[in-house]
């Protein structure tokens, strides 16, 4: 299959496993990029997507045909740089915006990830839908070479990305009476920004290294890329955490390690959810249904476990939190966090603070 929608002379190239060319515009650093293709019909924060650690060893393709109109700034930020491995979109368009410090091509570039633009999107989505996520290479080489490069790299389940975007050492951040030790898998600043402007001290600690905050009030598990079946040891440490019974909370990643640790079953979904507009129904806290932003390839099945589901997606069924009846945990496969929103759900970090409240004896 060959789809050619550029019309542009500067050409890039996305070339899928099963040997589908997709042809654009090139965009960003001149280079190539392999990584797992993967789609969000997010409608806005580009910056806080294309940062976000949790897509580290991603190919990002955008539904949303124009990208780029309000540019790139400071406060737009997730992590320190672009974690995502490349860019697919239609439009890459000018910035109109009085915070702006560059556009998103110029910002690709500087930041050396590549991308291709007018590329047709809604065939290249179909096709993701109909056979699942795939892994692709883009880049300005040829179709071969990159279909060559491809084949002979590992696939995303394969490598465990949460070494490439974790603290390397504990962080201390904040003050307060209360300490919440964030395992680092690739935490979202909105996240910490959470517990900080909520008078939590914050202990950053490495996502190998747990048990450098089992001395915090509470311990959160982070977001992340990469496999969660990857992460064996690091479930074996949360469930030792567990026998404490202290407050334990996890969202994406950390919800997925969390129900590793309780002995729930991890799969993968065919293409993922990855959208700021995803329903959640609450079954257990307050029965409503909730907007909410997603973004996560794997997905947990409790069964058979201690663990409860007391959120759903409704067109789905996907299971999207989890507690513990007799323990002080809770669980979001969703971002209640999510910057710049939906922001319906961010009652759940006082819920978790109150449980660490109610543990510490305040």
């Amino acid at each position: 299959m060959h789809v050619d929608v550029s019309g542009a002379n500067n050409r890039g190239y996305l070339v899928l496993e099963d040997g589908t060319v997709f042809v654009g515009r090139l965009i960003g650093a001149e280079k190539t990029a392999i990584g797992e293709v993967v789609f969000t019909t997010a409608v806005v924060g580009y910056p806080q997507i294309l940062t976000d650690p949790s897509y580290k060893g991603q190919i990002i393709v955008f539904t949303k045909p124009l990208v780029g109109n309000y540019g790139v700034s400071e406060d737009q930020m997730e992590s320190d740089r672009i974690k995502a491995e490349g860019v697919v979109l239609f439009e890459a368009t000018k910035p109109s915006h009085y915070k702006s410090v560059m556009s998103l091509e110029e910002w690709l570039a500087a930041s050396g990830i590549p991308g291709v633009a007018r590329v047709d999107t809604r065939a290249l989505v179909l096709k993701l839908r109909e056979h699942g996520v795939m892994m692709g290479a883009v880049g300005p080489e040829e179709p071969g070479a990159l279909l060559e490069a491809l084949r002979k790299s590992p696939r995303y389940e394969e490598l465990s990305y949460v070494d490439l975007v974790s603290v390397q050492g504990p962080v201390e951040l904040g003050e307060g009476r209360l300490c919440v030790g964030i395992v680092d898998c690739g935490v979202k600043k909105s996240i910490v920004k959470e517990f900080l402007k909520r008078g939590v001290r914050v202990r950053l600690v490495p996502c190998r290294r747990p048990e450098a905050a089992f001395d915090c009030d509470g311990l959160f598990l982070s977001n992340g890329p990469g496999n969660p079946q990857l992460l064996d040891s690091l479930a074996s440490k949360v469930a030792q955490y567990a026998e404490y019974k202290k407050p334990l909370m996890g969202i994406c990643l950390g919800h997925q390690v969390i129900a590793m640790a309780f002995g729930a079953r991890i799969y993968k979904l065919k293409f993922g959810h990855r959208a700021s507009n995803k329903p959640v129904r609450d079954l257990r806290f307050t029965g409503k249904t909730y907007i909410t932003t997603h973004n996560h390839g794997y997905a947990v099945d409790p069964e058979g476990t201690e663990l409860k589901v007391w959120a759903v997606q409704p067109d789905d069924g996907t299971v999207e939190g989890l507690y513990h009846e007799r323990q002080p945990v809770l669980t979001t496969q969703f971002h209640p966090e999510a910057s710049p929103g939906p922001h319906d759900t961010l009652w759940i970090f006082d819920k978790f603070l109150g449980l660490i409240e109610r543990h510490a004896g305040y």
